[in-house]
């Protein structure tokens, strides 16, 4: 299950290992070996690592630029 996130500042990215400053947005995922999947384990990717991953993408809507991690 994906879930898009509001950092508290104390966030680690789990690919990367920046910390997420508050209040960027970040990623928390259940994965199993790269699948998604209810069972798995918890990550958490900065903006940058899920746009790299494919779980994020930006769309254009209502005339503006949005991230969307769905």
């Amino acid at each position: 299950m994906r879930r898009g996130c509001v950092s508290l500042g104390e966030i680690s990215c789990d690919e990367c290992h920046s910390v997420i400053p508050y209040p960027d947005r970040y990623l928390a995922i259940d994965e199993k070996d790269g699948l998604e999947d209810d069972e798995g384990e918890k990550k958490r990717y900065c903006v940058e690592c899920a746009l790299k991953k494919g779980y994020a993408h930006y769309k254009e809507e209502k005339g503006e630029r949005v991230l969307t991690f769905f």
